[in-house]
């Protein structure tokens, strides 16, 4: 008898009285054994009936809202997809054997009703098909995209198992539907968060952060700074949308209790920046001189407090976001912090992978289109920050190269995008200067620079031929860069404005730089082996390049104040990159020298003037950064620095900025002139330079290897 005629037979009981919901299963109420109440019970587990345990309802039917198919307990269930798995692998090594040869379970996938599975789904574009067996496709996954969250479960996810199963996904559906179980999201006293943002501060609550906010009129001051893609020093990365972002402030006014504490966090992020372009630039209003960096911290803090807790790991909205310019403040504020940033950044990564960000949103039609390509746009500063950080610090990039999809963003000015368009304008050329145009240009540098810093960590050994690859590579992407973003003269400057000035300089910056780390390994090799020479003409060339930018940076911070020196944190007159260019010049006149010698003839330094001049201005700059004695890195380099020139025969005759510069070069071959006493401006140091130590420095070792810490040093 089936059961449904089974329930029909039963005693109907009358409709007023309250029904017992039974406490034993089936099988031990018909024999009238006791239960324990598991699934499945002892006496159904001793009767190998474990099926056949079943907990019926009031009214005959399951205790539970689910289906009577769907009664059977997960572990069981577990039970079946291991079997399943197990017999499609057996399969497997069976060249004649098919997944559908069963009947069985060919019957029971026919049996089952399938759910709604919008709230996670597979890409809709292009159209999915089963390849065959060798030709497994990759990197499925799937996504879920609302109000409350973004998350993406990549193939080897239970919740791509979902995608598959269907029994497993109706019974799981239930719970997607209500998967807070009705709670009230709350905030605690104890931050239940990723431990990165720990030590922050005190644990705090909303009624707290709100409380930290400025006045109105003063945020609308700070975000009309904020968002001045012209003259307005703090970086707004373009990744937000003015008008959206305008709007939510609005709506934060209006109700300051019901903002997501995510977009707060993305707030106080904005904020921070804001004060601290204000310290940086030396430019602060009198509301806030002398605490312009005390409001940054301040700000940067809530920040972080925001973000412990959202918790980072739900994938609210805004979290990506948030994370970006908090990073961005912690690098601003901490300058050549490159190895703190780069853990940060992993962090990012990881949440934009969890988000989803890494795949296009085409393929998935409940993104809209406005929101796909703010996608688009946070995913490439993402991806492009990798790679500059991983370059920095000398580390593998934490984005594979394979593993994701997402387009480039359109270049398109933000009047051109809103959130109720439904379709995507055509992009403009990337001739066309756009404030995104900047963002793509010097995102296709970073990804080339990427590519290099994988190289030059893989184990073992790579062929030169590798990175002649990539030098071409380089050099195209840097040729293809639109001439309104490149560095002409800078002579031409002071028609320009700061902030054009200094993104021009950074592109160039950047491809120097580049070159130098490209080719360092085969310098040395290119001066004695032609097939190297590439190495050692890309080398030279590119370091004369950075030293000349140190030298322009430092006359406009010590002659005009300009922003063009200060404008935020990314090029500064002491970054490291210009202690390698310094390196590679002393050890090329170094050998040029020593080979004039053995080779007893005599050669003009015409072709050393720029060499000379560059590292003789070099040394003047570490000079004048050392006499602050605020740096012991900026005293190491200057001590080394002025041996070295005093031990190759010429000092320092570079001059301050603003009066006429004299650089006194001595001839090559004479003896007498190997050492020229000009003005020395170095403490006397018991150095004995080590030349093969310093070639080996170049050539791969770290600063601190070749020379060990500074002498007659210290801080005031």
């Amino acid at each position: 008898m089936d059961k449904s005629a089974a329930n029909s037979t039963k005693p109907q009981r009358k409709p007023g009285r309250k029904q017992r919901i039974p406490l034993s299963c089936e099988p031990c109420r018909s024999r009238k054994l006791k239960c324990d109440r598991k699934q499945p019970c002892q006496n159904c587990s001793v009767r190998d009936n474990p099926k056949g345990c079943l907990f019926l309802g009031p009214e005959g039917g399951p205790a539970t809202s689910l289906k009577p198919m769907q009664v059977e307990g997960m572990q069981s269930r577990i039970d079946r997809l291991e079997q399943l798995v197990t017999t499609l692998v057996a399969q497997g090594h069976d060249p004649n054997g098919s997944i559908g040869s069963s009947d069985n379970s060919g019957n029971s996938e026919a049996s089952i009703p399938e759910y709604d599975s919008s709230a996670f789904r597979a890409p809709s574009a292009p159209e999915r098909h089963t390849p065959p067996y060798e030709e497994i496709e990759h990197g499925g996954g799937v996504m879920k995209v609302d109000g409350n969250a973004s998350m993406y479960k990549g193939a080897t996810h239970w919740y791509d198992v979902l995608q598959e199963l269907n029994e497993i996904k109706s019974f799981w559906s239930q719970v997607q539907e209500n998967p807070t179980l009705g709670l009230e999201p709350s905030y605690s006293d104890a931050i239940d968060g990723p431990s990165l943002f720990f030590g922050v501060g005190q644990p705090t609550t909303l009624p707290e952060l709100l409380s930290s906010l400025p006045s109105r009129p003063a945020v609308e001051k700070l975000l009309t700074r904020f968002f001045d893609n012209e003259e307005g020093p703090a970086p707004t990365f373009h990744i937000l949308h003015k008008p959206t972002f305008m709007r939510q402030y609005r709506e934060h006014l209006a109700a300051p209790d019901k903002t997501p504490i995510m977009w707060l966090g993305l707030f106080f992020a904005v904020l921070s920046q804001i004060m601290l372009s204000y310290n940086l630039s030396g430019d602060e209003p009198p509301e806030y001189e002398g605490i312009s960096a005390s409001l940054s911290q301040l700000y940067r803090v809530k920040a972080a407090q925001s973000l412990a807790m959202g918790d980072i790991s739900t994938c609210k909205p805004y979290t990506v976001e948030t994370l970006i310019y908090s990073i961005m403040c912690e690098w601003g504020r901490n300058g050549q912090g490159d190895a703190r940033v780069w853990l940060m950044v992993g962090i990012l990564v990881r949440v934009a992978l969890q988000m989803g960000y890494h795949r296009d949103p085409s393929q998935y039609p409940e993104i809209t289109v406005f929101q796909g390509e703010m996608r688009r746009r946070v995913w490439c500063f993402v991806h492009r920050t990798d790679s500059l950080t991983a370059f920095l610090c000398g580390q593998t990039c934490s984005i594979r190269e394979l593993s994701h999809d997402t387009r480039q963003p359109a270049n398109l000015y933000d009047w051109e995008l809103s959130e109720d368009m439904t379709e995507l304008p055509p992009s403009r050329p990337i001739i066309e200067p756009t404030p995104v145009s900047y963002l793509i240009v010097k995102g296709n540098i970073l990804l080339v620079l990427g590519k290099v810093v994988n190289l030059l960590n893989d184990l073992g050994h790579y062929p030169y031929d590798r990175i002649l690859e990539l030098d071409t590579e380089l050099e195209r992407t840097f040729q293809d860069t639109p001439a309104y973003w490149k560095l002409q003269d800078f002579n031409d400057v002071d028609n320009e404005s700061p902030s054009l000035v200094n993104r021009r300089i950074q592109l160039d910056f950047l491809y120097n730089q580049g070159m130098c780390v490209l080719h360092r390994k085969f310098f040395a090799q290119g001066r004695l082996d032609a097939r190297f020479e590439r190495s050692y003409t890309r080398c030279r060339d590119s370091a004369i390049a950075l030293l000349a930018q140190q030298h322009f940076l430092f006359t406009q911070a010590q002659v005009k104040g300009s922003l063009i020196a200060r404008h935020w944190y990314r090029v500064s007159y002491t970054s490291h990159s210009f202690i390698l260019a310094t390196m590679i010049l002393v050890l090329d006149i170094r050998h040029r020298r020593a080979e004039a010698r053995a080779k007893d003839i005599f050669i003009k330094c015409t072709l050393e003037a720029n060499a000379c001049m560059a590292l003789q201005n070099a040394c003047v700059i570490w000079k004048q950064k050392a006499d602050e004695k605020d740096s012991a890195e900026a005293v190491k380099v200057y001590q080394v620095l002025s041996n070295m020139l005093n031990t190759l025969g010429f000092g320092e005759y570079a001059a301050m900025p603003g009066t006429k510069q004299v650089v006194i070069v001595p001839e090559l071959a004479q003896p007498e002139d190997i050492y020229n006493p000009g003005i020395s401006f170095a403490p006397p140091l018991d150095m004995d330079i080590d030349w093969d130590v310093w070639d080996s420095y170049v050539e791969g070792t770290s600063f601190d290897d070749a020379y060990g810490n500074p002498q007659n040093f210290e801080l005031v």
